[in-house]
């Protein structure tokens, strides 16, 4: 294991988290919170004397990273990231618990999105809010990344849901490969949040608010807590939240695809056809529980976008069926995308499959086969994704019990296992949340197993991962 190239990696993200820390201490300035801007600027000044001391401490790696060391990054930097961010949710509100400050940092990074607060007992200072907004954006930027380097290179063999021609491995390091798909990331999210911030103000909605819709939306978290309990009214709103959303859960690949121009690729991908399939089919199910049109429709973007904007009151979609919230976060948006759940891809991939066993019934001699974005799927590689759904199901099973122990019902220990693990903010039982310190920290885990998407996770468990 290249532990110096790993430590670097850390240390500059950190780093990058700490410029974000002086902007908000800039806003605490100018709104005249000084207690968030000691808190900002205290913290900013630690976390980086820290960064850069390990940076210089470590030196330059003397041996090549691999995929592997990429994994091993990806890991450490959920788990220590949040860490880094916790101190403004700790000293710059009321609380004393660490658990619900790190518990706090870690649903923003992953772009979860609730909050471990009482909504009714905390008056958010401004700088909080950009600073919850700024960790939604980072997270997701990070995720896609992670998406396109880390996890395309552990998957060469498989269906290639993650691979993008950004993305090849480097003859130096495998950490050189990440800037160029970092850098388009961070274009797209900002192409992504103009659009939306453009629609929203030009409807007359307050640019503070818009600034916050877009990023949430693009993020598919969110930015501002009370987000899933107030509905959205206003029409102008409405629809910038439901573009952003859809482009947040389209994803790198589909918005790569439109940027140069490949119309007739991007309309014929597999990704944007179940999208569009799965929008229609969950709204078609929510017609039929009693919502209108259009609120159906609003409310299977915003659930399959693992996003919990409430598009539309929250009274309404709670009184849906609990197997019908659940099962569009399980499903959740692209492969290149910040939303949770299995996604689109491989949701694909198995029913494609499925349909295939079910006609070589009637013809047990014939061969059968299917493309995935110009790839003939072998046997081999569909394999890899029933394992990802084994695993996944198991997480599941694993979660229910555990939260089923903490002493929540069934129908909030089933969300709060599916809502973490899909990232979606929205299914999570907050009510009693604060004074839950256990229940916090199994969410804390769930939140990160599903932004390492379950099964990269598995092979940190072997100890010969960390002998390599």
């Amino acid at each position: 294991m290249n532990f110096a190239a790993i430590i670097r990696m850390l240390a500059m993200s950190t780093l990058l988290f700490c410029a974000a820390m002086l902007l908000c201490a800039l806003a605490a300035l100018i709104g005249g919170e000084t207690s968030q801007l000691m808190v900002f600027v205290t913290t900013a000044v630690v976390m980086a004397t820290v960064a850069i001391a390990a940076f210089v401490l470590t030196g330059v790696p003397r041996r090549r990273a691999q995929p592997s060391d990429g994994l091993a990054f990806m890991v450490m930097f959920w788990f220590a990231m949040p860490i880094v961010c916790a101190p403004p949710f700790l000293m710059g509100v009321a609380n004393a618990s660490i658990v619900t400050a790190v518990h706090e940092a870690v649903s923003c990074i992953t772009t979860t999105g609730h909050s471990g607060f009482y909504p009714d007992r905390i008056d958010w200072p401004a700088s909080l809010i950009l600073w919850r907004a700024i960790l939604n954006l980072f997270g997701a930027i990070a995720t896609i990344t992670f998406a396109a380097t880390v996890l395309a290179a552990l998957n060469l063999d498989g269906p290639g849901i993650h691979r993008t021609y950004l993305f090849s491995l480097s003859d130096r390091s495998f950490f050189d490969s990440i800037p160029r798909v970092l850098r388009m990331t961070m274009i797209v999210a900002a192409i992504c949040v103009l659009i939306v911030f453009a629609i929203e103000v030009i409807g007359g909605i307050p640019g503070h608010t818009a600034l916050l819709d877009a990023i949430s939306a693009f993020s598919t978290g969110l930015a501002d807590p009370s987000g899933h309990q107030q509905d959205v009214t206003r029409e102008a709103r409405s629809i910038g939240l439901v573009v952003g959303l859809v482009l947040g859960s389209l994803g790198l690949f589909v918005l790569l695809q439109m940027a140069t121009g490949h119309y007739r690729n991007w309309l014929r991908d597999p990704e944007l056809g179940t999208f569009v399939a799965a929008i229609a089919g969950f709204a078609t199910l929510a017609m039929i529980c009693g919502l209108s049109l259009f609120n159906s429709l609003g409310w299977a973007v915003s659930a399959l976008s693992t996003s919990g904007i409430a598009l539309v009151s929250p009274v309404s979609t709670h009184a849906l069926p609990l197997a019908l919230q659940l099962a569009p976060p399980l499903i959740g948006g692209a492969a290149l995308s910040a939303t949770g759940g299995i996604k689109l891809a491989r949701l694909y991939v198995l029913s494609r499959r499925v349909g295939q066993e079910f006609l070589r019934m009637g013809y047990r001699q014939s061969l059968l086969t299917f493309k995935f974005r110009r790839r003939i799927q072998s046997d081999r590689t569909i394999m890899g994704v029933w394992v990802y759904l084994v695993a996944y199901i198991m997480a599941c099973v694993g979660g229910l019990m555990v939260f089923s122990f903490t002493g929540s019902g069934f129908e909030d220990a089933i969300s709060n296992t599916v809502g973490s693990l899909t990232n979606a903010g929205h299914l999570i039982d907050v009510r009693d949340l604060p004074g839950r310190q256990l229940t916090q920290i199994w969410l804390i885990l769930g939140m990160i197993l599903g932004r390492l998407e379950v099964l990269a996770f598995i092979p940190l468990l072997t100890a010969s991962f960390w002998r390599r």
